[in-house]
């Protein structure tokens, strides 16, 4: 993602089997260094964070970051919703290779962002619906806010490979499946993130509001009213998925909740009659972490295991 940005500040990608997720909110570092073992399987070398309050000490928590990481990684940003919008739109009809050309008009009046300090990517979404026309997810940041933090790695010759917004990285947790899955997503203070992977691929993203303290809720506090609104807007993203977009029926719920009773969770979507929802462990994203360790860096992983799940789907293309 935000490739485009990264070919203007000329950095290049060197080959190496460290890599790192860096996952910036807005006042901490969370990083995670892992080695890569196998095609599936990665270690995690590393884990911390560092916590910041200005400008200045952020600077000093990435010279802080960059003291600790071996000098051959390969870091992945992970920049949190605030500072991104996603926006799914109307694909433009012009050739592909002008499509980042066009992207910045046709989303002008969408955002707030001026038309000099836009920088974008776009998603082409694999499941279409002709009536409906092509769509794409559209992902557009600051360019200048981004510009002071890929500074920082540059200073701190830090090799950074990738920038990701927080909501595309959580498939990298889990193996591709032919079948429908929806993956359930939610950080302390955010709108619940909504998305339906199939075969690796997104295909459905929303953010559902009014879940912003779901972290925060008992399971006696969430079922009274919480859990039966939070069902309504999934079955609705359901029904949309297999219904408007005519595709195959959703079969399993994968969840990555920051609530500490994960899996209490998971037995009220089953008393409900949602018997195929399990909680997203390190094991399904193939390494060795504590349950409390995954909750608290799971979107770090996501970003440093970023470069290896683009790299299989790579592979996978050229097998095909």
């Amino acid at each position: 993602m935000l490739t485009k940005l990264l070919a203007q500040l000329k950095l290049t990608k060197k080959n190496g089997h460290v890599f790192a997720g860096v996952h910036l909110s807005a006042n901490s570092l969370k990083v995670v260094v892992v080695t890569q073992q196998s095609a599936t399987e990665q270690r995690v070398e590393q884990m911390f964070v560092e916590q910041f309050g200005s400008a200045a000490q952020l600077s000093a928590a990435f010279k802080t970051v960059a003291a600790k990481l071996p000098p051959d990684c390969q870091c992945t940003l992970v920049i949190p919703p605030e500072r991104y919008m996603v926006l799914q739109i109307d694909k433009p009809a012009v050739p592909d290779d002008e499509i980042s050309l066009a992207l910045p008009w046709t989303i002008k009046d969408l955002v707030t962002l001026p038309d000099d300090d836009m920088v974008l990517d776009y998603l082409d979404l694999p499941l279409q619906n002709q009536l409906q026309g092509i769509k794409v997810n559209v992902v557009v940041s600051s360019k200048s806010w981004l510009a002071d933090i890929v500074a920082l790695f540059v200073q701190n010759k830090l090799q950074l490979v990738g920038i990701q917004p927080e909501e595309w990285l959580a498939r990298n947790l889990l193996p591709a499946k032919n079948q429908a899955l929806m993956l359930v997503s939610h950080q302390s203070g955010q709108d619940l993130a909504v998305q339906i992977l199939q075969q690796g691929n997104l295909c459905f993203s929303r953010r559902l509001r009014g879940f912003n303290r779901l972290d925060q809720y008992s399971l006696d506090e969430m079922q009274q009213g919480v859990f039966d609104n939070l069902l309504l807007e999934l079955q609705r993203s359901i029904d949309y998925f297999e219904g408007q977009l005519k595709q195959a029926p959703v079969r399993e719920i994968a969840l990555l909740l920051s609530n500490s009773n994960q899996t209490g969770v998971v037995q009220l979507f089953v008393q409900n009659g949602f018997s195929q929802v399990f909680a997203i462990s390190a094991k399904d994203a193939g390494v060795q972490m504590s349950a409390e360790q995954f909750s608290l860096y799971w979107l770090a992983l996501a970003g440093a295991i970023e470069p290896l799940c683009a790299q299989r789907e790579v592979n996978l293309e050229a097998a095909g």
